[in-house]
């Protein structure tokens, strides 16, 4: 499918219909008042996504102003200072989830991104890990939280949509001293406390549980899948979930093994206050299992662009150990799914998902790559990542902007045809934008014909879509 095959509607009115029922989001605080001029508030909302959807990079408040033909000011007051409640759109995403995503065979995925920083006054900033460029920089991180939908026949046609976005803001940031002139700075607000990213990943599923949004289970990398308090919370809800594990770090014993009950000793002793697995039988790690497995399975879970995506995988039933040195087991009995990629081994803590098939693990672990994409694309294609503000609010509006503009690419995305196979989202904004410039040029009197074909090289010249 080449830029013009992919059709959109009058994309101005596009905008102005999906945000109709956004309007008390923008022109309404937190505690329900409006303020003057809440209605150009309003205006601003459309021109910022209009903004983020035009091509080009430079989408800072001056680029997103000089775009629109309008003064910087007031794209910055829009943004850093207009007191709409960033959280209402969010919720409004969360609540209004598409019915092609909102089904049994969506992926609620977790992750997080990282906006890599010149200076160390932005809200958040430190030097931590950033997963974009694979090791530690100055940066901001938010972790977020989208739905995804596996694609029928093509990885290319998974959907998804965004749930929600949030700040990790650094412990220093919130209890040092030395902190405090940066914290007045930003307007960081005095109620934040420190939360870790599984702690944030906790609150957003939260939000998508209280919506009732229908999914399969819970995917996370590593970095959540390793915090045992979030699996142990997961459970709790009877969220089922497939969790990247490290390989050398998980230590666990089969699941068929005896376990000893709480309860009193046979001897002289305190009693046993976590059940536990016999002196006989070793705790191992994913890598270890992985060692003396002789028979791998071959899968393919899906088509990518350079043909079938298959690997080799083995999975196997266990129990979590909670205390190598005291023989303490957990609750967490599921599988563990493993695959050898030749140069090292990925694993899968897999629970409330007994019935699957390997197949099904597999196709679900590998779900988590639209959640990258979605990275990807809120970069490269609406500059997520190009915000120079420093403030709390600021920050905040933006990326529930970003969020809200993106959903309104997938909904045209998704309005491309019956077939399943789907532009990609760069390719969506494209059209948009052709559309755009084409019935400009209409507007000042070029035929369509001519107009089409002008669109089309300003398109080419103006963008790397």
């Amino acid at each position: 499918m080449t830029g013009l095959d992919c059709r959109v509607r009058e994309p101005k009115l596009g905008i102005r219909r999906f945000l109709g029922p956004l309007r008390a989001a923008f022109t309404t605080r937190p505690d329900g008042s409006s303020w003057a001029r809440a209605n150009n508030t309003w205006q601003m909302a459309h021109s910022y996504v209009e903004g983020l959807l035009r091509p080009g990079n430079h989408k800072t408040l001056r680029g997103i102003g000089k775009r629109m033909g309008v003064h910087e000011d007031r794209v910055r007051r829009f943004i850093t200072q207009s007191p709409w409640n960033p959280t209402a759109p969010q919720e409004y995403l969360t609540q209004t989830v598409p019915s092609s995503i909102a089904t049994p065979e969506a992926m609620l995925l977790v992750d997080d991104v990282d906006f890599r920083k010149k200076g160390d006054h932005s809200v958040g900033v430190a030097r931590q890990y950033a997963g974009s460029i694979g090791k530690i920089d100055n940066c901001q991180i938010a972790v977020d939280l989208v739905a995804a939908v596996p694609g029928e026949a093509r990885n290319a046609d998974q959907v998804t949509w965004p749930l929600g976005m949030e700040l990790y803001v650094p412990r220093p940031w919130i209890e040092e001293d030395s902190y405090a002139d940066r914290r007045d700075e930003v307007g960081l607000p005095d109620d934040i406390e420190f939360r870790t990213k599984p702690e944030s990943a906790l609150e957003l599923l939260e939000r998508a549980r209280a919506a009732d949004i229908p999914h399969a289970c819970i995917g996370a990398d590593a970095g959540y899948g390793d915090d045992g308090e979030l699996r142990k919370q997961l459970r709790e809800w009877k969220e089922s979930y497939i969790l990247g594990v490290t390989p050398s770090e998980l230590r666990v014993v089969p699941a068929e093994t005896p376990i000893e009950p709480p309860g009193p000793t046979a001897g002289p002793g305190r009693p046993r206050t976590h059940p536990r697995y016999p002196e006989d039988v070793d705790a191992v790690s994913p890598s270890e299992i992985a060692d003396d497995v002789t028979e791998w399975a071959e899968v393919t879970w899906s088509e990518g662009t350079k043909g079938s995506l298959s690997g080799r995988f083995y999975r196997k039933r266990v129990r979590v150990v909670s205390n190598t040195q005291r023989r303490w087991v957990s609750d967490e009995e599921g599988w563990l799914l493993v695959e050898d990629r030749g140069d090292g081994i990925k694993a899968w803590l897999c629970w409330g998902v007994d019935e699957w098939s390997l197949e099904e693990l597999v196709e679900y672990a590998h779900l988590r790559w639209p959640i990258e994409q979605f990275h990807r694309d809120a970069k490269q294609v609406l500059g997520m990542d190009q915000f120079e503000g420093r403030t709390w609010t600021g920050w905040n509006h933006h990326a529930s902007v970003v969020l809200l503009t993106y959903a309104f690419l997938v909904t045209e995305r998704a309005a491309q045809g019956a077939d399943a196979r789907l532009p990609p989202i760069s390719q969506v904004a494209r059209a948009m934008n052709h559309e755009m410039v084409a019935r400009t040029a209409e507007a000042e009197g070029v035929d369509p014909e001519t107009a089409q074909r002008v669109a089309a090289a300003i398109i080419r010249g103006f963008t790397d879509w």
